[in-house]
């Protein structure tokens, strides 16, 4: 039977099978050395955390991807050998220091998946709002004040994503771009419609 626990020294998820309870393992992502804990055989819980033993050492911080193997970032040097990180997604290169890639938004530290999640939600439904009426507005292009309210969401989407500099990819912005489009092109149908060239 596998079962879950976790690393005291850096909270890191652990997994185990049954019969390896009470053996030495160390913990992939801090190093720290300690004993796996046993589990209750009628529910398959764990009894007790792993307590590395106090090495005098800080426990490595932990990565995002710290077990996704290939996927992870990968840190390189360029010619005046200063390191940057490879985004696994997008490849393109971001400071050694950054937490997510602020091209395509793919977190690199636990911090950047937090700040993700934490900021993202707000601005994806700004975005998600001004696709949604920039479509009504289309296809009603006799009310104006769809495409207008669609044009207003795309722009407040962007600036904040700007402000808060977060990346166009998780803050939703080709949604608030396509709204602010479809606005516009409902406003345009509108203008020509009242002005006699569309019949």
């Amino acid at each position: 039977m596998r079962f879950t626990f976790a690393c005291i020294r850096c909270g890191c998820l652990l997994e185990a099978h049954a019969g390896m309870c009470g053996e030495q393992a160390r913990c992939p992502t801090c190093g720290g050395d300690f004993i796996i804990p046993q589990v209750d055989p009628r529910t398959g819980i764990a009894l007790g955390s792993a307590a590395p033993a106090d090495d005098g050492q800080l426990p490595t911080p932990m990565h995002a991807y710290a077990a996704a193997g290939t996927r992870a970032p990968k840190i390189e040097r360029d010619e005046t050998g200063e390191p940057y990180i490879v985004c696994p997604r997008c490849q393109r290169h971001m400071p050694i220091e950054a937490n997510l890639c602020t091209i395509c938004g793919i977190p690199f530290t636990i911090e950047g998946a937090a700040t993700v999640t934490k900021t993202t939600s707000p601005l994806q439904i700004i975005s998600t709002w001004a696709l949604t009426t920039g479509v009504l507005a289309l296809l009603s292009s006799c009310v104006p004040a769809l495409g207008l309210l669609s044009i207003g969401l795309g722009c407040l989407a962007i600036r904040r994503a700007r402000r808060r500099s977060i990346p166009a990819a998780a803050a939703g912005l080709p949604k608030a771009w396509a709204g602010i489009i479809l606005g516009s092109v409902s406003l345009a149908l509108f203008a020509l419609f009242w002005s006699g060239w569309v019949w």
